[in-house]
C-alpha cells in the first residue's frame, strides 16, 4: 500500500507541476460558479417579482440546468485531458520500462496512478461541495443530503471516466491519441444504450453497458445499488484490463490466449452487472428531504396489500399516434416510468402486445388499414407478421371501448383494470393514476350514476355542454374513470340503485313525471348522495325536487359587471366554509359559471347547509327580466336592481341511519362542462373543484391522495448585491488565487 501511495504522490506532483491540472481546476471553478450564481440571480429576480419559488435546492443543483447536472454533461471534456499522460508520457520517454524493472508490481503501478486521479477528482468534488456552503447562505432550508448524494454520484462518474482514460493511455505513446481514444470510448458507452432496442435480451445488455445518464438518478435524489455497482464494475474492469495488458507484455503468449482472457473478463463483468441490476436485487436510498423519489406512504400501503401475482400488459395499436410510447425502442423509458412501483413489486411482470385495428375517427378499408400497419411496423422496427390483426386482438380483448388507443391492463389475481396514457405534456400515468388503478383491484371503485332520459347533460358526448371530459375522458388525466371511479348512466324511469356513491342530476330539459320524481325522492330519502345542477330558465323543472331539501332556484339570471367577459360569466369565489368541506384553494381562486342562478334556502329540513361558492357582491346582480346579450346592451339599473352576494353552490349534510348523506346543489350546470373545462381566458379551478367534489362524495376514497409536503427551500436569503459579491468571488477572486498559487509553484519548480 505504501508503494501505491508513493506512486500516487509522484503522479500528483507531476500533475500540479504542469499547467494543465491548474488550468482545468480554474476552469471548473469558473464554470460551476457562473452556473450557480446565474441560477441564483434568476430565482432572486422571480422572488422580487412576487412569483412563488419551490424546491430551490433542485433548481440550483439538479434538474436540467443545476450545477451538478451541468457538470455531469461536461465532465467528459475534463477527464481525458488529465488521464492522457498517465502512461503515454512514460511509454513515449521509455521510463516506463525502467519502472517495470523496479521492485514494484504492475498492479501497484496501475492502482497508484488511479489513486492520483481519485485524489484529483476528489478535489473537483470539493469544489462542488463548496457550493453547499454557498447554498446554505443563499437559500432557506437547503436540502443538504440531496446535494451530497448528487456529488457522490458525480465523483463515482469521474472515477469511472478516469479508469477508462487510464486504460486508453496504456495503449499508446501519444498523449493526444490517448485523449481522443478516451473520448471515443466514452462516446461509444453513451451510444451503446441505443443499440438493439428492438430485441429484448440485447436491449437489457446494451442498456446496462450504457454510461449515458448513469449519474442522473443520484444527482436528482435517488441512489441505487445498480448505478453504484455499475460505476464500481466499470472502474474494476478497466483497471484489470490495464493490469492484464502490461502483464501480457512480460509474457510470451499467443494472441488467441490474450483475446480469450480479455473476452472472459469483459463477459464476466457484464454478467455480474446484468444480474445485479435485476429488480429483485436492487437497493435504493432516497436522498430527498420528503422522499420525492419514493412512493408516498399512501401508495406504499396499497402496494403492500397486493398479495397475488400482478402483471401489466400494454396493448399497442401501431397505427395510433400513441404507438411510439409502446415501441421496442422506447421500452427502457417505458419500463422506467414504473420504477417506483417495481422497487416494491420486484416480481411485477411487464408484457407488450402489438396489434393493428381501425381507429374510431377513421373509416379505413381493410386494404388501407393494412398499408398503414405495414408502414407503422417498419417505422417502429416491428415484424408485421407478428402483429395481431383486428380479429386476433378481439379474441383476446375488446379494445374498442378504449378507442383502440395504447392502453395497459393491470391483472391482479384475475381481476383487471385499465391504465391509460394521456394527451398532455407528461403523457404517462403518474403515481395518482397508477395507485388509483391498483386500489380499484383490491377495493371496489367509487360508483357515479348519471341520470338520463329527460335531456340531462351527457357523460358520453364530447359536445360543448356535455360532461365527457370530467366523467369518461379516456385521455384526460383528471377524469373520473382515471381517478378510481366508474361512471354509469341510469335512466330516470328506472329505480336508482342504492350502491351509488353519488347520483348526478344535471340540467334536465323536460319535466320529470311523477314516477320519475318519486324515484329521485326515494333515493334521497334513503340517504343517497346527490349532485343537482340547474340552469336559468329551467327553475321549474328542478324546484319540485330541491324544495324537498329546503332549497329553491330563484327566478332570473345572475349577471356580473366585467370589462373583458360576457355579463353572464359568473366568477364565483369560495366561502370560508368551503375549506371544511375539502374545497380549500388559494386566495382569489375562482370557479366560472356561465349562466347561473341563485340558490336560496326556504326552510329547515334537517340538513346542515353551507354555501360553498358565492358571487362577488360588489359587481353581481340578479336580472329577472328576459334579455339577449347578443343583440342588446345590458347594464345594471341602480333604481330597480341591487348588487347581491348570491350563493351559487350549496353543500348539504345530514345523518341517515349510520351514514352521512351529502348533497351539492348548483345554480349552474356548465361549470364542469367540456367547453368550460377547456376555458383558457380565465385562470379557474373548475376541474380541480369538480374532482374534489366527487372525492367528497366518495368519503375521500378517490382520487387517491398522493400529495407531498410543500417544499420549504422556497426563499432566497441573499440580496442581489450579495449574489454579485458571490459571483465576483467565484469568477474572479478564487480563480485568481488558485492561478497565482499554481503559477508560483510552476516558477519555483522551473528554477529548481
Amino acid at each position: 500500500m505504501k508503494k501505491i501511495i508513493r506512486i500516487a504522490r509522484l503522479e500528483l506532483s507531476l500533475m500540479f507541476y504542469s499547467p494543465i491540472a491548474w488550468l482545468l481546476l480554474i476552469i471548473f471553478i469558473v464554470q460551476t460558479g457562473l452556473t450557480f450564481t446565474e441560477l441564483l440571480y434568476n430565482q432572486e429576480t422571480n422572488q422580487q417579482l412576487g412569483r412563488p419559488l419551490q424546491v430551490l435546492t433542485k433548481i440550483l443543483f439538479a434538474g436540467d440546468d443545476g450545477i451538478l447536472a451541468a457538470m455531469q454533461k461536461n465532465l467528459y471534456l475534463y477527464i481525458p485531458l488529465l488521464t492522457m499522460g498517465l502512461f503515454s508520457r512514460e511509454i513515449s520517454s521509455g521510463s516506463f520500462k525502467l519502472l517495470l524493472s523496479s521492485p514494484v508490481t504492475v498492479r501497484e503501478i496501475v492502482l497508484g496512478k488511479f489513486l492520483s486521479m481519485m485524489v484529483y477528482t476528489a478535489l473537483l468534488s470539493l469544489v462542488l461541495l463548496s457550493f453547499v456552503i454557498a447554498g446554505v447562505v443563499s437559500v432557506e432550508a437547503l436540502d443538504i443530503k440531496f446535494v451530497l448524494g448528487g456529488v457522490l454520484s458525480l465523483y463515482l462518474l469521474m472515477c469511472a471516466y478516469s479508469a477508462i482514460g487510464l486504460f486508453m493511455s496504456s495503449l499508446t505513446s501519444y498523449q493526444v491519441v490517448a485523449a481522443i481514444s478516451t473520448l471515443a470510448v466514452l462516446a461509444a458507452l453513451n451510444f451503446i444504450g441505443q443499440v438493439g432496442q428492438q430485441f429484448d435480451f440485447v436491449r437489457d445488455i446494451t442498456y446496462w453497458l450504457s454510461i449515458a445518464g448513469r449519474a442522473d438518478n443520484g444527482v436528482n435524489g435517488l441512489l441505487s445499488s445498480k448505478d453504484l455497482l455499475y460505476f464500481l464494475l466499470v472502474i474494476g474492469l478497466f483497471l484489470l484490463l490495464t493490469i492484464i495488458k502490461f502483464k501480457h507484455e512480460r509474457e510470451t503468449i499467443s494472441k488467441g490466449t490474450k483475446v480469450t482472457r480479455y473476452s472472459f473478463l469483459i463477459l464476466t463483468f457484464i454478467l455480474i452487472g446484468y444480474v445485479t441490476s435485476l429488480p429483485t436485487l436492487n437497493g435504493y436510498y432516497d436522498t430527498t428531504r420528503f422522499k420525492d423519489r419514493t412512493l408516498t406512504q399512501t401508495s406504499q400501503d396499497i402496494v403492500n396489500r397486493l398479495d397475488k401475482p400482478i402483471s401489466i400488459t400494454t396493448y399497442v395499436n401501431v397505427v395510433h399516434y400513441s404507438a411510439p410510447y409502446g415501441a421496442p425502442e422506447n421500452r427502457i423509458k417505458d419500463l422506467n416510468q414504473f420504477e417506483k412501483y417495481r422497487r416494491f413489486l420486484p416480481n411485477l411482470q411487464m408484457n407488450y402486445v402489438h396489434y393493428y385495428d381501425t381507429l374510431v375517427q377513421y373509416n379505413d378499408t381493410t386494404k388501407t388499414l393494412m398499408e398503414k400497419a405495414q408502414r407503422a411496423a417498419k417505422a417502429h422496427k416491428l415484424d408485421f407478421d407478428e402483429l395481431l390483426n383486428p380479429k386476433e386482438i378481439k379474441e383476446i380483448i375488446d379494445l374498442v371501448p378504449e378507442d383502440n388507443r395504447l392502453v395497459r391492463i393491470i391483472d391482479y389475481g384475475g381481476k383487471k383494470t385499465p391504465l391509460r396514457m394521456f394527451d398532455d405534456i407528461f403523457a404517462y400515468p403518474g403515481e395518482t393514476e397508477i395507485t388509483a388503478a391498483l386500489k380499484r383491484l383490491i377495493e371496489k371503485p367509487a360508483l357515479v350514476g348519471v341520470l338520463t332520459g329527460n335531456g340531462e347533460r351527457s357523460s358520453d358526448k364530447i359536445q360543448n355542454d356535455a360532461y365527457k371530459i370530467i366523467t369518461k375522458g379516456l385521455n384526460v388525466r383528471g377524469s373520473l374513470i382515471n381517478s378510481g371511479f366508474d361512471v354509469i348512466d341510469i335512466p330516470s324511469a328506472q329505480t336508482i340503485p342504492a350502491g351509488l356513491d353519488v347520483l348526478v342530476l344535471a340540467d334536465p330539459a323536460n319535466q320529470y313525471t311523477q314516477e320519475q320524481a318519486n324515484n329521485i325522492l326515494s333515493y334521497i330519502n334513503a340517504g343517497g348522495n346527490l349532485m343537482i345542477a340547474g340552469e336559468p330558465g329551467r327553475q321549474s323543472v328542478l324546484n319540485p325536487i330541491i324544495e324537498k331539501l329546503g332549497l329553491t332556484f330563484v327566478p332570473g339570471t345572475l349577471l356580473q359587471e366585467s370589462e373583458n367577459y360576457e355579463l353572464d360569466l359568473i366568477q364565483a369565489k369560495f366561502t370560508p366554509d368551503a375549506a371544511a368541506y375539502g374545497f380549500g384553494f388559494y386566495d382569489k381562486a375562482v370557479v366560472t359559471l356561465p349562466g347561473a342562478m341563485r340558490v336560496a334556502s326556504t326552510g329547515n329540513t334537517g340538513f346542515q347547509v353551507a354555501p360553498i361558492l358565492v358571487t362577488d357582491g360588489s359587481v353581481t346582480w340578479n336580472k329577472q327580466e328576459s334579455f339577449d346579450l347578443k343583440t342588446e346592451k345590458v347594464v345594471f339599473d341602480s333604481a330597480t336592481e341591487k348588487k347581491i352576494t348570491a350563493p351559487v353552490a350549496l353543500a348539504l349534510r345530514r345523518n341517515v341511519g349510520n351514514k352521512e348523506q351529502k348533497i351539492m346543489v348548483f345554480g349552474d350546470a356548465d361549470f364542469m362542462s367540456n367547453v368550460e373545462l377547456n376555458r383558457n381566458n380565465v385562470n379557474t379551478v373548475n376541474a380541480s373543484f369538480a374532482l374534489r367534489m366527487f372525492k367528497w362524495f366518495s368519503d375521500g376514497k378517490y382520487p387517491v391522495d398522493t400529495s407531498r409536503p410543500p417544499s420549504i427551500d422556497d426563499k432566497v436569503l441573499l440580496t442581489r448585491a450579495g449574489i454579485g459579491w458571490m459571483k465576483v468571488s467565484a469568477l474572479g477572486v478564487i480563480p485568481l488565487l488558485f492561478g497565482a498559487f499554481g503559477a508560483a509553484l510552476l516558477i519555483i519548480r522551473k528554477r529548481q
